[in-house]
């Protein structure tokens, strides 16, 4: 009987080991949607500038501090009526680099870079939002309008050392 119970373990054991082999590859399927009909930036937001505060070391002194919160807004004009909401999509292609790890823009200042800090985004009621992925959304106003707000600011990998920080991420008008 003992035998006979070992024989059956050994072929269950066998099945699963097997299995697991056998789910060693599988499929990513990208599905997405392309709209003819799209708002426009605004001329004066197509490319942004946003000056972060200078602060101390000292407030980013420990990895995951996060200081220098700064509002910069996307308008968007021209939109179809057919359209009632609109965010940004923060692109990681064409980015100065970005952490996979944390989601943020590293630092890319060509010379006297800070160390140890990136620049993290947020949407307005201060969610994170990782470079690759899309912003809040919007709503399109009567006037065809729509007032993006998100965030940019500090954030320590490390205990951050004095420098520079300059960043750059791309973005493209989503429509969830």
């Amino acid at each position: 009987m003992r035998k006979i119970n070992l024989a059956y373990c050994a072929l269950a054991l066998g099945l699963i080991s097997g299995y697991a082999e056998a789910v060693s590859q599988g499929t990513v399927t990208f599905n997405g949607k392309l709209i003819a009909e799209t708002c426009e930036i605004d001329t004066g937001d197509v490319d942004k500038t946003v000056t972060l505060p200078t602060i101390s070391t000292q407030t980013l002194a420990k990895a995951g501090d996060e200081a220098g919160s700064t509002i910069f807004t996307i308008k968007a004009v021209n939109c179809p009526a057919a359209i009632t909401k609109v965010a940004a999509h923060f692109e990681a292609l064409d980015s100065t680099g970005f952490d996979p790890v944390t989601g943020n823009l590293t630092n890319a200042a060509a010379t006297g870079a800070a160390k140890n800090v990136e620049v993290r985004l947020y949407n307005t009621d201060s969610s994170v939002i990782s470079v690759g992925e899309t912003g809040a959304a919007f709503d399109v106003k009567s006037d065809q309008t729509a007032e993006m707000r998100y965030i940019g600011g500090y954030y320590a990998s490390e205990a951050t050392e004095a420098g520079d920080v300059t960043a750059k991420v791309n973005y493209t008008l989503s429509y969830p």
